[in-house]
C-alpha cells in the first residue's frame, strides 16, 4: 500500500496568494471553503492560514481580484468636467462590479492598497472640489455614486442568474392575485420598463448629476 504524500504547510508547500487565487477562481463561491480549497491544492488546511485567515477573507480576496482584473481592462476617459468624470467613473465601476459575477456579494475594500485600482476616483474628487463643492458634500456624493453603481451591478448579477429580476415578478404575481386597487402600480408593472439595463443606469447617473448641480454653490453668492 502506498502511503499518501504528506502535505506541506505555508511556503514549504509552495503556496503563495497567486496560486491560492488561481485555484479558487474556478470553484463555486457557495461551496468554497478553506478545506475544499486545501483539498484542491493538495495541501494541509493549515497551510492556507499563512496567507488567508478564514473563508470570509478568502471570498473577499477573490472578489477584489475579480474586480481588479476587470477594472484594469477598462479604458476610462474622464472627459473635461466633473460631470464627465462622474459619468465615466460610474460606468466603469458598474461594468467592473457586474462582471465580477457571483463574487460580487463578497466585494469589500479591505486593504488600503486596493484603492489604487480606483484611481479615477481621485480625479472625480479633485474636479468636484475645484468646482466648488466642499469636502463633506464630495464625500457624500461619491458614496452615493458608488451605492448607485454597486446596487445596479448586484441587480444585474441577480437578473443574469434568475433570468430576470425576481422582485419584479414577485410584485407582478402579488398584484395579479389581488382583485382591485393599486392602479398606478399595475400600470407601471404592465408597462414592462427595463429598469436594469443601460438606459436605466444612464437615468440614475443623470439624476445624480442633476441633483448635485442644484447643490453647487453659486460663484456670485455672498
Amino acid at each position: 500500500m502506498v502511503n499518501p504524500q504528506r502535505r506541506g504547510r505555508g511556503s514549504r508547500a509552495g503556496l503563495d496568494l497567486d496560486r491560492i487565487i488561481d485555484a479558487a477562481r474556478g470553484m463555486d463561491p457557495e461551496r468554497l471553503t478553506m478545506q475544499a480549497l486545501a483539498d484542491e491544492l493538495g495541501v494541509d488546511r493549515k497551510a492556507l492560514n499563512h496567507h488567508v485567515t478564514d473563508r470570509e477573507g478568502l471570498l473577499e480576496l477573490l472578489a477584489i481580484d475579480a474586480f481588479r482584473r476587470r477594472f484594469a481592462a477598462e479604458d476610462v476617459d474622464l472627459g473635461a468636467t466633473w460631470q464627465d468624470a462622474c459619468r465615466a467613473y460610474a460606468d466603469a465601476m458598474r461594468q467592473s462590479l457586474g462582471d465580477t459575477g457571483e463574487w460580487l456579494a463578497f466585494f469589500r475594500f479591505t486593504n488600503p492598497h486596493d484603492l489604487a485600482i480606483v484611481g479615477p476616483a481621485e480625479t472625480v474628487a479633485e474636479r468636484m472640489l475645484a468646482a466648488g463643492f466642499d469636502d463633506v458634500t464630495v464625500s457624500r456624493a461619491m458614496h452615493l455614486l458608488m451605492t448607485i453603481c454597486s446596487g445596479f451591478a448586484r441587480d444585474a448579477v441577480i437578473g443574469r442568474r434568475e433570468g430576470g429580476h425576481p422582485h419584479i415578478e414577485a410584485l407582478r404575481s402579488a398584484l395579479a392575485s389581488d382583485d382591485g386597487g393599486y392602479t398606478a402600480l399595475r400600470d407601471l408593472v404592465d408597462a414592462r420598463v427595463d429598469n436594469f439595463g443601460d438606459e436605466q443606469f444612464r437615468f440614475d447617473v443623470d439624476a445624480f448629476i442633476a441633483a448635485m448641480e442644484l447643490r453647487l454653490p453659486r460663484r456670485d453668492a455672498p
